[in-house]
């Protein structure tokens, strides 16, 4: 048995997930357990996968003193769960997946003695992954950036690029991806992935940029031979659909879809945020894109994952600055320039440069050497 800790963002699962299958490829018997956290996501998530997991009691670090018992008591409970788990089952090896449900089981796992390796898929290191880096006899990172935040930790660190789907590695050509999503085969694809978290305003600035504001005229000539997949999240779906009508803008408009090995096939630019998995994607594709780093974390962890690629050559960032109206105004100077058939050709090729699609692969392999 292998044992997966983590949770709490799709960010952090579906990278478990994709190594999972990788390791089951290897050992057609091997069992895996996620270690997750009560929030509905984890849950959501892995109800529809076919991977077993337990809920953890563990608790976000509070950000007051105040708050610290509630927090100490669900890590102890967390940590007496591991324990007896890991005691009576004892896991050949088992993987943090990052965030604050993924140090229970590595502290403990290391106090036994147990293999213990970690995805470091940002490009700074959280919180959870600076305290657990200790534990870790690997860590695996996503880029070669990430090497200076463990500066005591080299001989552990090794560069995989970040788990994803295999789906993302069956390559299918632009024109197959648009007749599987019935878009029009003469038009390029504008992919916008506006998501359900913090995804509000991202789709907001979209609509703004394409349907009206000062630079429209621009944009307007831009995107003249283009269509549109805009993944909205839930909430946002009817009155995007609503916009695009009325501006007159070919749009495809999803609240969800679980084919973004297709979409991402079929897109010629991409708008959407710089979550480490996301960019995983972009990557593993090799499809331009336009990042706008989500603004709400005090890390400001997406703002470093997105200079990865900008420094490439692969994607340029647009700052969101909490306002739509604003946000607009910059993603109005950027489409036009990133659109331009050869800057297209150039960022992409970038992309593909630094994308892994077989980075599920190369996890899943270094930690069955471990148990060697």
């Amino acid at each position: 048995m292998y044992i997966f800790a983590g949770g709490g963002s799709g960010g952090h699962l579906y990278p478990g997930i994709a190594t999972a299958e990788a390791l089951r490829d290897m050992e057609p018997q091997a069992k895996v357990l996620f270690l997750c956290t009560a929030r509905q996501i984890d849950r959501d998530i892995l109800l529809g996968s076919d991977w077993p997991y337990e809920t953890q009691p563990v608790i976000p670090l509070p950000g007051r003193l105040g708050e610290i018992w509630p927090f100490w008591r669900g890590w102890r409970g967390s940590v007496r769960m591991c324990e007896q788990l890991f005691r009576r089952e004892r896991p050949a090896a088992v993987l943090g997946l990052g965030g604050f449900a993924s140090g229970p089981a590595m502290k403990t796992a290391a106090r036994l003695k147990i293999p213990v390796a970690m995805l470091n898929p940002d490009a700074v290191p959280g919180k959870a992954n600076k305290y657990c880096r200790k534990y870790a006899n690997k860590i695996f990172l996503q880029w070669q950036a990430s090497m200076k935040y463990f500066p005591a930790d080299q001989e552990k660190c090794v560069v995989t690029g970040c788990p994803i789907r295999r789906e993302f590695a069956q390559r299918i050509t632009r024109d197959e991806a648009k007749n599987q999503l019935a878009l029009d085969s003469d038009r390029r694809v504008l992919v916008v992935m506006g998501g359900s978290q913090g995804g509000r305003n991202v789709n907001a600035a979209v609509v703004r940029c394409l349907t009206c504001g000062q630079d429209n005229d621009r944009v307007k000539d831009a995107i003249q031979d283009w269509q549109m997949v805009h993944i909205t999240g839930k909430n946002d779906r009817d009155w995007v659909c609503r916009q695009y009508k009325e501006a007159g803008i070919p749009a495809k408009v999803l609240d969800f879809t679980r084919d973004m090995p297709i979409v991402l096939a079929a897109a010629d630019l991409v708008v959407g945020r710089a979550g480490a998995s996301s960019l995983a994607e972009l990557t593993a594709v090799g499809v331009a894109s336009i990042l706008l780093p989500y603004p709400y974390h005090k890390d400001q962890h997406q703002r470093h994952n997105a200079q990865v690629l900008e420094t490439a050559g692969a994607a340029q960032i647009v700052i969101d600055d909490r306002d739509a109206d604003s946000t607009a105004q910059r993603l109005a100077k950027a489409l036009p320039r990133c659109m331009a058939q050869e800057t297209l050709e150039q960022m992409a090729r970038a992309a593909g440069a630094i994308g892994n699609a077989q980075a599920a692969k190369r996890v899943a392999e270094e930690i069955r050497a471990l148990t060697n």
